[in-house]
């Protein structure tokens, strides 16, 4: 796993310049909130939390792949080191003496690659560690489905899970993380947790919470547990991604133990190589659940997932900015 770069004093170091953006205290309106795009398409360095590794990928692949390809500098940050992941059948050779969390570790550094971000660190670990603490590891909270669609909590949760660790610390890590790296923009999951993962609602508090501390604009990503409830919701700025297709299969690929790769989900008649993907990618805004875009062209690369869920990954994002809810004085 490569290592951010970082000032000769990184943990110490001021909070980045977000005079462009509105703090904690000032939170905006919705008619102030500025527009999530032109946020993150001018930012020079994005900091970027997930849950596990491959969240990266599934979550915002084609979003990341987008930035880096502009030259925005991309640092990964991975809350856990997905220890309670299911495992796709035959994927770990017989003779493999690794543990499950090296191998997950090498698989993400193959999807950064893939997807061009050159920094990538754990939570607990510098430099998103608090100044002062010893280097902890959150541990993957595991989950069981609630509906095909919908992740609940899991039943056996262990006390060392990353919900049940206190979450000062872990925003204490990344606010460190924040202060060396001095991002223009941080993103992350939005509230829904993805598909409702416990610690992808978890990741998404603890990047608030950072965020508002240390006066940098959050980005949220669209959920799609829901997907007819997300494409109704004008909140979410939705654009696609054309010229991902190849970077975000690269990275799909070497996440073998959590998923298998089908191939671009197309529209009837389009190539079936990613080679036509990308050839095909229209830039239109509309993305169907199909995989589609608005031309027909092909938008998505479906995979089935270690527990036998079979979906497309979107070659397409929406955003928004996170505003922080007024408290009710009551």
């Amino acid at each position: 796993m490569t290592a951010p770069d970082s000032p000769q004093d990184p943990l110490s170091a001021p909070a980045p310049n977000a005079a462009h953006v509105p703090t904690a205290a000032q939170a905006p309106t919705a008619a102030q909130t500025p527009d999530a795009w032109r946020l993150l398409e001018g930012a020079q360095r994005v900091l970027t939390l997930q849950a596990h590794p491959d969240d990266e990928t599934l979550s915002t692949g084609a979003l990341l792949a987008h930035l880096a390809a502009r030259g925005t500098r991309i640092d990964l940050v991975t809350a856990t080191r997905g220890e309670e992941g299911e495992t796709v059948p035959g994927s770990i050779a017989p003779d493999d003496a690794r543990s499950i969390v090296e191998v997950r570790a090498a698989e993400l550094d193959g999807a950064t690659r893939s997807l061009g971000i050159p920094s990538s660190c754990f939570l607990g670990s510098p430099p998103a560690l608090a100044p002062g603490a010893d280097a902890r590891r959150y541990r993957d909270s595991g989950m069981r489905w609630v509906t095909p669609q919908l992740a609940g909590p899991a039943e056996d949760t262990g006390p060392d899970a990353f919900t049940r660790r206190p979450v000062a610390e872990a925003v204490a890590d990344l606010a460190a993380a924040i202060r060396a790296l001095r991002p223009d923009v941080l993103l992350s999951n939005d509230g829904g947790g993805t598909y409702g993962h416990p610690d992808h609602v978890h990741v998404h508090m603890i990047a608030a919470r950072a965020a508002a501390a240390q006066g940098v604009p959050l980005i949220e990503v669209a959920s799609y547990h829901d997907a007819d409830a997300q494409a109704d919701d004008p909140s979410f700025a939705r654009r696609e991604l054309p010229g991902t297709a190849r970077a975000v299969e690269g990275a799909l690929r070497a996440h073998r133990t959590q998923l298998t790769v089908l191939g671009p989900a197309a529209a009837e008649g389009a190539g079936s190589g990613v080679a036509g993907v990308d050839a095909a990618e229209g830039a239109g805004s509309d993305v169907d659940r199909a995989g589609r875009g608005s031309s027909g062209a092909a938008s998505g690369i479906r995979i089935v997932l270690s527990g036998g869920q079979e979906r497309v990954v979107p070659l397409s994002a929406g955003i928004r900015v996170h505003r922080e809810e007024p408290v009710d004085a009551r």
